[in-house]
């Protein structure tokens, strides 16, 4: 059993963590639906960028809340605020890289090279 300053700790460096996680399986689908948006005429590459952005804006949520309930907390802050500021803000930058590659495939059709 996960102790309650362990889960703090982990949703903390979700940020981190998980949303280059994120981005990089978004990167492996990109090269793989392209076959799939050519020969449907589909936008799956968008679908999942879209999706990815969403899932990296949650964890960016999970882990500002994190971030604040560590600042609020007794002691004082330790330096674990500061990560968890800098994991939020870190997931918002992967899902604004994913939104843009997902405007790219909206943009670019998938059967263009």
């Amino acid at each position: 059993m996960i102790s309650n300053r362990n889960r703090l700790a982990l949703e903390v460096c979700a940020g981190l963590s998980v949303a280059p996680a994120i981005w990089i399986i978004n990167t492996q689908l990109g090269r793989i639906l392209v076959y799939l948006d050519c020969q449907h005429r589909t936008a799956y590459s968008a679908i999942a960028s879209f999706a990815g952005a969403v899932a990296n804006c949650v964890v960016a949520a999970v882990s500002w809340r994190a971030a604040q309930r560590v600042f609020l907390s007794e002691p004082p802050p330790t330096e674990l605020s500061f990560v968890g500021s800098l994991s939020a803000l870190s997931a918002l930058l992967f899902a604004f890289a994913l939104l843009m590659q997902g405007a790219a495939s909206l943009v670019l059709s998938g059967c263009q090279r």
